[in-house]
């Protein structure tokens, strides 16, 4: 459908998007879904099991699979990780005098 709209094969739409994109269109979608999780368990607090859920998966070992071979961890320890990292990194962004304004 999409292809017919841009006035292209499917083919050739593919082969554009991984030329674009280094990835296929379904790769493309899984690091998506998988981002999305990410963030949903490190920004938002979820359980790994939720934002698989809330993104699609059906299986939790398939999405820990898929996870673990993306970011380089199980996603519990990752978002762990991950949250860590960013309460270390506060500090240093808020001491960075951005915004703040300056004593004469």
């Amino acid at each position: 459908m999409l292809a017919a709209a841009l006035h292209t094969s499917e083919s050739t739409l593919f082969g554009r998007f991984k030329q674009a994109t280094s990835m296929t269109p379904m790769q493309y979608l899984k690091r998506l879904r998988l981002g999305e999780a990410r963030h949903r368990m490190v920004i938002l607090g979820e359980s790994a099991a939720q934002a698989a859920r809330t993104v699609g998966y059906r299986s939790a070992s398939h999405f820990s699979r898929d996870y673990r071979a993306v970011y380089g961890a199980p996603p519990a320890t990752d978002a762990t990780r991950s949250r860590t990292h960013l309460r270390q990194m506060a500090p240093a962004l808020t001491d960075s005098g951005g915004d703040q304004p300056t004593s004469p």
